[in-house]
């Protein structure tokens, strides 16, 4: 019994794993004859793709976060409905894309302000925390997976509760501001009383703890500015005051 066991498996290692193996791994190779068959696939598959993404994007996505918004411009194109916590006050300029999903969340109390400016991208992934006012100018890019916030959400110390039991204070808010022109890489985070200048760019996983003068590249944790694309810029100004 043992030897037909033995010989059993030897011929199923031998003929049929290699054989089901072979044919589990094989595909089929267009040719001559079915290449233009496969290209027809290809094209209807994208085609059915590429509608349902309008449909979903013009017809659904971007009404329903307009509808949301307090101001809004012209050609406003939003992939994903953005999750929106809070009674945030959202403006919007024209030309501006968020593609895929964005969160933004906004303070329950008072009445916290999203400012985007024109020509903004804003990629999949971001997300926005606002106590008071993040304000984003024109021509501003944001790589995917960025955090932006104005506030730790918390105070800082309070070793007698727990630290989401503790509201933050106004010396735990500072308005976010990025002029015109800045280039944030991916998985970025801008915290709270940033000032992004005019035209600087962002390295990709940087934290930025404090202002960045214009003309700048700027990367690391925390950020540091490692290259002025302008020397004789001048100096970064005190943040002008903002009012809602």
């Amino acid at each position: 019994m043992a030897r037909e066991r033995r010989l059993f498996d030897r011929l199923l290692d031998t003929y049929a794993k290699p054989l089901v193996k072979k044919t589990f791994f094989s595909t089929a190779r267009p040719n001559d004859y079915t290449r233009w068959l496969y290209r027809a696939i290809l094209d209807t598959q994208f085609a059915v793709r590429e509608s349902y993404e309008w449909a979903r994007r013009a017809l659904v996505a971007t009404p329903v976060f307009l509808s949301r918004c307090a101001v809004y411009g012209e050609r406003i194109v939003v992939d994903r409905i953005p999750y929106i916590a809070g009674p945030t006050r959202i403006e919007l300029g024209s030309d501006v894309r968020i593609s895929g999903k964005c969160d933004i969340y906004g303070a329950s109390k008072g009445t916290p302000v999203l400012k985007i400016g024109n020509g903004v991208f804003i990629a999949n992934g971001c997300t926005f925390a606002i106590a008071e006012r993040i304000e984003i100018g024109d021509l501003v890019s944001i790589g995917g997976g960025t955090h932006i916030a104005d506030t730790e959400g918390h105070s800082h110390y309070n070793p007698k509760s727990a630290i989401w039991e503790v509201p933050a204070g106004e010396g735990d808010i500072a308005p976010v501001i990025i002029e015109d022109g800045v280039q944030i890489g991916r998985q970025c985070t801008i915290l709270k009383g940033v000032r992004l200048g005019a035209r600087s760019v962002i390295g990709a996983r940087s934290v930025v703890r404090s202002s960045v003068p214009p003309d700048s590249i700027v990367m690391g944790n925390p950020a540091r500015v490692v290259k002025r694309m302008n020397p004789d810029a001048p100096p970064l100004e005190p943040r002008p005051k903002i009012e809602s």
